[in-house]
Parts: C-alpha cells; sequence; structure tokens
C-alpha cells in the first residue's frame, strides 16, 4: 500500500478529519445518495439526448448547442468526483485520463503542475475537489441558458412563435410530470435500500497502489462508449481526436439525420446510434481481448463508415443547394 507524506500539520489534520468522516455512518449514507443521484441524472441525461432525436428537431441551435454543452460539462463534472476517492480503480483511470494531456503542446509541463509532483498528490486532489465543487455553478447557468432557449421559441420544434399551436399545461401534463417524478423516487429509494452500492466499483473499495495496476481499467458506466472509442486506437493522439469526435457526436448526429431525412427519407439513423452507443458502453466495460477486440474493430468499420457519410453530404449538400 502506497504512503502519503503530509508537508505541514494543517493538511495532516485534514487528513485525519477525511479518515474520521470515512469511519462514519453519515459519510457512507451520504456518499451512496450521492453516487446514486449522480448516476440517475446521468441516466435521465440520456434519455433526454434519445428522446429529443427522434422527437425534435435539430433547428434551434442554440438549445442543442447548450444542451451538449450541459452534457460535456456533467461528464467532466463525474470525472472529477470520480478521482476523489483515490481508491484503486478510480487513481488509474485518474492516470490514464490525465496522460491524455501529453498530447498536447507542452503537455507535460501541464501534467506537473497539475499533479503538483511527478504524479497524484495531495495537491491534484485539491484541485480535483475544488473544480468538482465549482462546475456545476457552470451547470447551473447552462441549464438556465438552455430552459431560456427552448421555451424562448415555445417549442423544440421551430423557431417561430406560432402561439396557435400552444397547448394548456394543466391538467394533463402535470399529472404526467408528477408520474415520472413518482417513478423516479420509487427506482432511487429501490437503489437506496435493496443495492446500495450498485453504481460503485468494487476495486474503489481498496486503497490505491502505485504498484500495482488493475487488469482492466475503465471509467462509470456513462463514460464507456468515449473510452472504448480512445481504447480501440493505439495511437494515443489519433486516440483523443476519436474521443472529441465521439463526445462532439451529440451535436452533429442530428445534422446528419436531418441531410438523411431531406435526401432519402431514412429515419432509422438515430435507432443505428443508440445500437452502437450500446455496442461501446459492452466493449469498454470488458478487457480488451478476443472477441471483444473483434467488436473494436468491427465498430471502427462503421465508425469511419459515419464520418464519410457525414463529410459526403455536407460537401454534396454545399454543391447541390
Amino acid at each position: 500500500m502506497s504512503v502519503i507524506f503530509y508537508n505541514s500539520s494543517l493538511e495532516m489534520s485534514f487528513y485525519n478529519l477525511i479518515l474520521h468522516s470515512f469511519n462514519s455512518f453519515f459519510y457512507f449514507t451520504l456518499r451512496v445518495i450521492h453516487n446514486t443521484l449522480a448516476n440517475l441524472f446521468f441516466l435521465f441525461m440520456f434519455f433526454h439526448i434519445f428522446r429529443s432525436w427522434f422527437f425534435t428537431s435539430s433547428n434551434n441551435l442554440f438549445v442543442l448547442t447548450t444542451g451538449i454543452a450541459m452534457f460535456l460539462v456533467s461528464c467532466a463534472i463525474a470525472f472529477f468526483g470520480y478521482c476523489l476517492p483515490m481508491g484503486q480503480m478510480s487513481y488509474w483511470a485518474s492516470i490514464v485520463i490525465f496522460s491524455l494531456l501529453t498530447v498536447v503542446p507542452f503537455g507535460v509541463l501541464i501534467l506537473l503542475y497539475l499533479f503538483g509532483s511527478f504524479s497524484i498528490s495531495s495537491r491534484t486532489l485539491s484541485l480535483l475537489f475544488l473544480l468538482h465543487f465549482i462546475t456545476p455553478f457552470v451547470l447551473l447557468i447552462l441549464f438556465f441558458l438552455h430552459y431560456n432557449y427552448l421555451h424562448a421559441s415555445l417549442s423544440s420544434n421551430t423557431f417561430k412563435n406560432d402561439f396557435l399551436d400552444l397547448t394548456s399545461f394543466y391538467p394533463l401534463f402535470i399529472f404526467l410530470d408528477a408520474f415520472i417524478v413518482f417513478l423516479f423516487l420509487t427506482f432511487f429509494l429501490f437503489i437506496i435500500f435493496i443495492s446500495s452500492y450498485l453504481f460503485f466499483e468494487s476495486a474503489n473499495f481498496l486503497a490505491f497502489n502505485t504498484l500495482v495496476t488493475p487488469l482492466h481499467i475503465y471509467p462509470d458506466w456513462f463514460l464507456l462508449f468515449p473510452y472504448a472509442a480512445l481504447r480501440s486506437i493505439d495511437n494515443k493522439l489519433i486516440g483523443v481526436f476519436l474521443l472529441i469526435f465521439i463526445l462532439l457526436f451529440f451535436f452533429y448526429s442530428p445534422v446528419i439525420n436531418s441531410l438523411l431525412t431531406r435526401l432519402t427519407h431514412f429515419y432509422t439513423f438515430h435507432t443505428v446510434l443508440i445500437y452502437l452507443f450500446f455496442l461501446l458502453m459492452f466493449v469498454g466495460s470488458n478487457p480488451s481481448v478476443y472477441p471483444y477486440s473483434f467488436v473494436v474493430i468491427f465498430f471502427q468499420f462503421i465508425l469511419y463508415i459515419l464520418i464519410f457519410i457525414y463529410f459526403f453530404l455536407l460537401l454534396f449538400l454545399n454543391e447541390t443547394f
């Protein structure tokens, strides 16, 4: 087990305070509630994104942009919080993600500054805790922008304020929303009291060991699909570009769908994307060995076809229209 050295009595007292809270009952209660709510938040966010693919259009660019920005900020918040417990899995996952900074110019110096040492130290944890606390306020600002842009046009489907299409919120929709809230609370209480550690990784209950690398390093379930894409490429630089491409795919996939609809009336594009999303989650949660490595190769061909379709349609539509 690795040993952390502290340079001041203040850090030592802070470390003792963490140990005292870690051994208390309310610490685990709050940790289970916080982790469960965060995972359910991502679950409903994916439901919301998938629903917007099928029931709304991509005409309202501000709504689409703020929504994707909310998703990216939420992923950053989840990563900062995932690294804080410094368990065996979160430590090595943070090492993998932070090492991606080495592909940018002066990335090694940036990484050394973030670590405050040659590896993750108490300075890194303090920085991660600060970011995990501040970035939810950025998410709150993006939420109000998203909400404002959505209702400024009275709909997510059009730019025009068509008052003839307005419907009354009460009483139908308020009962529908109350029923959804009731289902959410039921599912939440079921997890809290029946399966408290459903969203926890077992390796994170072990203290991190810098000398022992886990056989399979992977993040939480909602970050498995970009992680699988990153892991499918041997070159780190190309893998980072592919990671960014997958994350931003939520932004321009509605554009591709609208282009395909205009050309061929192909309405099942997003259905294929959802299948690929679950396929990537399955591949990312398993080690990179056969037969999962073969699935990754198959996915690469599918991804290259989607990239080719995207740029081909952009060129074709610019020349046609």
